[in-house]
């Protein structure tokens, strides 16, 4: 699998929200991204927990944080350890379809298509997600903008990403998307990425060690002007 599909969420704001989440739904620490976009999940869950109101957000959120339990507790991956993970989610992605633990759980579901290889039964489902929950609907337009790079449709990629930049979201916030935008027009529009990626070099390690990658890789800026007698 394209290693690019690791790097869904990559900040500092995420990784101590999974780590909340993650006492939330086990009651103690355990690692998490087993599969991928569980991490993205957890973190979900980590934001939801500080302002459900009524019994069926509980709810749902239990059944999410259920389903989060059983990835993180395969180890193995073995076809039967895999089958239970995909019944979790299906589980609650059937149940509680159009809300937000809902649309995350398909949204795992199509991560699981993609790492298995079956990328077409993963975009069917992610673009399910894209027509549902706002937050979980931004994380699968995310993934689609790095499987059309993946397929060389750089374009399509663009033009998905400058959207999320316009509006984005708790889940896939500004600086996140900011960076894919310039790794996805870094060949045919260095000078645009390198001025998205500027601001960012003296923003903290999760956001400007990734920017600073970026930029290390387009071609040294153009000098204007009149060179002096």
């Amino acid at each position: 699998m394209d290693k690019s599909l690791h790097n869904v969420i990559k900040h500092d704001q995420f990784v101590e929200t999974v780590g909340q989440a993650s006492e939330y739904v086990s009651g103690h620490r355990k690692q998490v991204g087993l599969y991928i976009g569980v991490a993205i999940a957890v973190a979900a869950i980590g934001f939801g927990v500080w302002w459900y109101m009524g019994t069926k957000r509980v709810e749902r959120q239990l059944a999410l944080g259920e389903a989060i339990g059983v990835a993180q507790a395969s180890t193995s991956r073995t076809s039967a350890e895999e089958k239970k993970v995909i019944d979790a989610f299906t589980k609650v992605s059937t149940a509680y379809s159009g809300s937000k633990e809902g649309s995350l759980s398909l949204y795992m579901l199509a991560m699981l298509d993609i790492e298995r290889g079956d990328q077409a039964a993963g975009e069917k489902k992610l673009q399910q997600v894209i027509g549902g929950d706002k937050e979980a609907a931004s994380l699968a337009k995310y993934t689609m903008a790095e499987l059309l790079q993946g397929q060389g449709k750089n374009a399509d990629a663009e033009a998905i990403l400058r959207g999320l930049l316009a509006d984005p979201t708790y889940l896939m916030p500004k600086e996140q998307v900011t960076i894919q935008l310039a790794r996805c027009i870094a060949k045919t529009k260095p000078e645009e990425a390198r001025k998205l990626l500027e601001p960012l070099r003296t923003a903290r390690g999760p956001i400007s060690t990734p920017a600073m990658e970026v930029l290390g890789t387009l071609p040294a800026a153009s000098i204007t002007g009149t060179p002096k007698k």
